[in-house]
């Protein structure tokens, strides 16, 4: 079969040949009757036509001769029936041949005796049965070419036999003529031979290619995340796989024929779902939240679908994919809490708390009222420094419950009560109606009264207590930033009166303000007399597990009371605006003592908003970079979303600058309920600071991990690094370095210290302060 396919110039790969073989033996089979009866009809056509005049010897030789050899070939067809893939189709492709020889030989013979002796009737008959012969072949035999050409070739040499021994050389040109006709017939043989192994070739590679596509297919809905569907034109669902209805929670019979738009929740969603399916138009990852609940959880599904053309008739199917989007929907919804509550307590968080108030006073008429109290959680810091911040979480969570529970029990109203946590130790409650005053009052008691009992925490006993600021409006302030402003003095008063108590907003609580007065004159002169100290705390590569950098940290020495903590004197200074002066120095120190280093490490400073507003601000930064020639790429200054919030735009124009300048911009306190991923698309961040209260139950809380996971990766998309505060344990920078999250710090690598704790440039801050 080789030398026919080289022969007829027919290119067809090594590892083809046998499959080709045995597809043109199936389908000379199906021409096999036909072939068998033509040449019996024929064979009886010579034998009652010239033969009846012969001998019967010869005609039943001859007959028996056609019979032979059309046994032998319906046995050929039922063995090519039977045919596998093993080496017996190159035998029947021989025998096929030998079978052809012998029928050639027998109507070529037959035509060589017969015709000079027929009459001038039978003579035309038996050169169109000689055509007729040839013609018939080139159809019967073209799976089989040179079967083909054998017998064409053998009845043509009887015919133009026959036609000499009658006419010599004047029966040339009719000879000639029927064998010019034959070689077109071969020609036609040939042809269709060719087309019939290209289409041959032409189908296989079809269903190659339809039997990957069918693999991929299963394969992607058997081992991906997403699946296939199919609907209707009226957007029924058709054949829908077991991949399908386990998602969906149902079985396929039960999809099968229902609305594809009734497996999601009625809403704006399914609505749009609607409106695309019957206008006919494509989408792409549309979501919808499922109508029920799979495994008792809500699913949340992103849809992509097109219409398909079938046929002329117009748009008869609709096909997509389908993603289970639950985890992203659930991840995003977590985050989008965070912006409004606190990820500690679940309380509403600062930012919600505000809005709230200043919703009550654009409400606020004719007896309602609005109680503002302010609660500080007395001593906490020695509940850190004793058992250690887990501990303190824990704590702040168990003062959380008891709060929200004391003012649900005690009678008020729960649309208009709120309890939030500001922040750290600071929780706040705000109630709204027409008799606030004397229930919040009784309230205030109740509250101190139940965070006097003691709280059991890791196995510790905590005796704590709590003070409480109380303020009414309209009684002590006719505005939200009165009220606040009122209820902190009173707050102020409550803690300065012994703690464990509650006041109320008098006028003659001044006092507290003169108190505040004084920490403020104590501030400057603790800025003139060369109290203030700069601490740092490692800045660590998660990777490389070394120090990539240091934050500058601020202490207070006071003369008197000893080391003062930022957060008992930076709120004052900048309410007082001395943050702006005092900022400064923080600055020009940390700079300085970062080019001191022996190594390019990088320096993280914090940024007050009240500093953005400062038009020394630049000037200070430029100046300190130039005199100390320390790389702007080293200094990295972080911010809270309170920047965004306050004169936004403004403050980009200045961290614009800054970043011209070549300094990098830090995102802080990412995820403590103040931030939101809409300040990731106002300013380009070069990194973002994961809030420690995710650290701590990183390993404990699925939510966190979630959170972190996907703050990292979001953080990793916008080409931001992250860095994660309050790492404290091995295991919780094990999670943090299998989540991606570029930098640590926390107690696990250094506390904060002076700089020669870390053997760095001690004498930077000291000839700061000469030069100052």
């Amino acid at each position: 079969m080789l030398k026919t396919f080289e022969l007829l110039n027919i290119t067809i790969p090594q590892h083809l040949q046998d499959w080709m073989l045995r597809r043109l033996l199936r389908a000379h089979k199906a021409a096999i009757p036909i072939v068998i009866f033509g040449q019996l009809c024929f064979a009886l056509l010579l034998v009652a036509g010239e033969w009846a005049k012969s001998s019967i010897f010869e005609s039943a030789l001859f007959l028996a001769g056609v019979g032979l050899a059309s046994l032998h070939r319906a046995i050929l067809g039922m063995r090519i029936s039977n045919l596998t893939d093993d080496d017996t189709a190159p035998r029947i492709h021989f025998e096929l041949m030998l079978s052809s020889l012998a029928y050639g030989l027998l109507f070529g013979g037959a035509l060589f005796l017969l015709f000079p002796t027929a009459s001038g009737i039978n003579q035309i008959m038996l050169g169109i049965m000689a055509m007729a012969l040839i013609g018939t072949t080139s159809h019967s035999l073209r799976t089989i070419p040179k079967a083909g050409m054998i017998y064409m070739t053998l009845v043509m040499l009887g015919f133009a036999g026959g036609l000499f021994q009658l006419g010599g050389l004047s029966s040339l040109a009719p000879i000639a003529v029927a064998v010019a006709a034959m070689a077109f017939l071969a020609r036609m043989l040939a042809t269709s031979f060719r087309l019939f192994v290209s289409r041959a070739l032409r189908e296989r590679e079809v269903q190659a290619s339809t039997e990957t596509v069918k693999l991929l297919l299963n394969d992607y809905q058997e081992q991906g995340a997403d699946w296939l569907f199919e609907l209707s034109e009226t957007g029924n669902i058709l054949h829908a796989s077991e991949r399908f209805a386990q998602a969906a929670g149902l079985n396929q019979a039960a999809l099968n024929g229902r609305q594809f738009a009734t497996l999601f929740d009625a809403g704006n969603e399914q609505a749009r779902l609607r409106a695309n399916l019957e206008a006919g138009h494509d989408f792409r990852q549309l979501a919808l939240p499922l109508a029920q609940q799979v495994d008792g959880e809500m699913k949340w599904w992103s849809v992509s679908c097109r219409p398909v053309n079938l046929s002329h008739g117009g748009l008869t199917r609709f096909r997509g994919v389908i993603s289970d989007i639950s985890s992203q929907k659930s991840a995003e919804a977590r985050v989008r809490h965070l912006a409004h509550y606190d990820s500690l307590t679940g309380l509403p968080n600062r930012m919600m708390f505000q809005t709230g108030i200043e919703r009550a006073f654009e409400h606020l008429n004719g007896s309602t009222r609005v109680a503002l109290m302010y609660i500080d959680v007395d001593q906490f810091k020695q509940v850190n420094d004793m058992y250690g911040h887990l501990a303190g979480d824990e704590f702040l969570k168990q003062v959380a419950v008891r709060l929200d529970e004391a003012v649900a029990t005690s009678g008020m109203g729960g649309e208009g009560r709120m309890v939030a946590r500001l922040g750290g130790d600071e929780f706040a409650i705000m109630l709204i109606g027409d008799d606030v005053g004397e229930k919040s009052i009784r309230l205030a008691q109740i509250l101190v009264d139940a965070l006097n009992k003691p709280f059991e925490v890791d196995g510790h006993e905590l005796n704590t207590s709590i003070s409480v600021g109380l303020a009414l409006a309209p009684d002590h302030a006719n505005s939200a930033a009165a009220l606040q402003s009122n209820a902190d003095i009173a707050l102020y008063v409550a803690k300065d009166s012994g703690r464990n108590r509650w006041e109320m907003f008098e006028p003659g609580m001044d006092v507290a303000l003169q108190q505040r007065h004084a920490i403020e004159k104590d501030l400057r002169t603790a800025l003139l007399g060369d109290e203030f100290r700069l601490y740092l705390q490692p800045l660590v590569d998660v990777e490389t597990s070394t120090q990539v950098g240091f934050e500058a940290l601020l202490r207070w020495e006071h003369p008197t009371k000893g080391m003062v903590m930022p957060l008992d004197f930076i709120p004052i200074a900048e309410e007082s605006g001395l943050i702006v002066p005092i900022g400064e120095w923080v600055l020009r120190t940390a700079i300085a003592e970062a080019a001191s280093w022996a190594e390019p490490m990088a320096i993280a400073i914090n940024l007050s908003p009240i500093q953005l507003r400062s038009p020394n601000l630049l000037p200070v930064i430029i100046n300190a970079l130039a005199e100390t020639g320390l790389d702007p790429a080293r200094v990295e200054l972080e911010i809270t979303e309170t920047v965004l919030m306050q004169n936004c735009e403004e403050n980009i124009t200045i961290l614009n600058r800054l970043h011209d300048l070549g300094v990098k911009i830090a995102l802080d306190d990412f995820g403590t309920g103040y931030a939101s991923l809409n300040y990731l698309r106002t300013f380009p961040f070069d990194k973002i600071k994961i809030d420690r209260s995710f650290v701590n139950d990183l390993e404990l809380n699925d939510d966190c991990r979630a959170i972190v996971g996907a703050v990292i990766s979001l953080a990793n998309e916008l080409g931001m690094c992250t860095l994660a505060e309050g790492v404290e344990q091995e295991s919780q920078l094990v999670k943090l370095r299998e989540q991606g999250c570029g930098m640590v710090q926390g107690w696990l690598f250094g506390k904060a210290m002076p700089a020669s704790h870390y053997g760095l440039g001690a004498q930077a801050e000291q000839e700061i302060r000469q030069v100052a």
